[in-house]
């Protein structure tokens, strides 16, 4: 008997226009290419797009802004979104939890601190460090289940699960988990993107966990495709785009987060796993209808 996978959700991270660098063409330079990337990304396969909103001269969140960048989103597209920059204060981005028509679908959450290195074409190497406190993870759970908005837990070591743990005993956390292990990052939330590791920690998580993974950073392109084939093998969903890796060969710039997408739709698709339309990951990830504008 033919053994039928779940539909594979993909997961297009497009980050963020501020970030932008005209030597990778495929990151959005600006807000109207962003939406342009996240309709494209649709189209391509993506089931969830992922980005950064705007923010002011001192790095604090906007929260109209992002409400206004995705309400663009759904005039054009019936993607799901998901609100990144988990790396900043609940007392900013709690706010985003409240935009009505504006509001995500999906919410970024770190289960442990922030402590990672990153490259600047100027600046050169720097640190970045963000704490998140246990206290700091129950609102995120309470202010997610009050407003109706799915968490996305991110897992970058296996702390992560122990600080999830605690809060499902607390039943502040929803059936079906959605949880997203993180790979490759640099700094000390690094874990080192092999097989052996993604499957030790995939094969750790709860039971009535969902799962997607994440492969960045140190892994390059060629390894980011050979760890995602392998969860897709596995029956776990993937994440990918210009936040994670913005190339689509070594040394070779991706041209958009759609070409990314297509890679993975194509390599799905051959060895016999279905892509998951936005409809199909609402139902696999326990969503209610989807907010859209009349």
């Amino acid at each position: 008997m033919e053994n039928v996978m779940e539909k594979l959700i993909i997961f297009a991270a497009l980050g963020y226009p501020g970030a932008a660098n005209p030597a990778l063409p495929a990151m959005p330079a600006t807000w109207a290419e962003l939406v342009e990337s996240a309709v494209a990304a649709r189209q391509a396969g993506a089931s969830i797009v992922h980005f950064h909103g705007p923010h002011d001269e001192d790095g604090k969140i906007i929260p109209d802004a992002w409400g206004r960048v995705t309400e663009d989103i759904r005039k054009r597209s019936d993607v799901l979104i998901d609100f990144g920059q988990a790396g900043a204060p609940w007392e900013q981005r709690k706010h985003l939890l409240e935009l009505g028509t504006g509001k995500p679908d999906f919410f970024a959450v770190s289960l442990t601190n922030h402590d990672y290195r990153r490259h600047h074409p100027q600046r050169g190497d720097y640190d970045v460090y963000y704490s998140h406190t246990r206290n700091e993870l129950e609102e995120y759970a309470r202010g997610c289940l009050e407003n109706g908005v799915k968490p996305h837990w991110e897992i970058w070591h296996q702390g992560g699960l122990w600080n999830f743990e605690y809060l499902t005993k607390q039943n502040l956390v929803a059936k079906p988990y959605w949880l997203e292990v993180l790979f490759g990052t640099p700094g000390g939330t690094w874990a080192p993107p092999t097989l052996e590791e993604i499957n030790h920690r995939t094969n750790s998580l709860p039971a009535d966990s969902v799962y997607s993974v994440a492969v960045r950073g140190t892994a390059g392109p060629i390894g980011q495709t050979r760890m995602l084939t392998f969860v897709i093998i596995k029956g776990g969903h993937v994440r990918l785009g210009t936040q994670d890796i913005p190339y689509y060969a070594d040394g070779v710039p991706a041209k958009s987060n759609a070409q990314l997408v297509e890679r993975i739709v194509r390599i799905a698709t051959e060895i016999g796993r279905a892509i998951a339309s936005p409809d199909d990951a609402r139902k696999i990830l326990g969503l209610h209808q989807q907010r859209r504008q009349s």
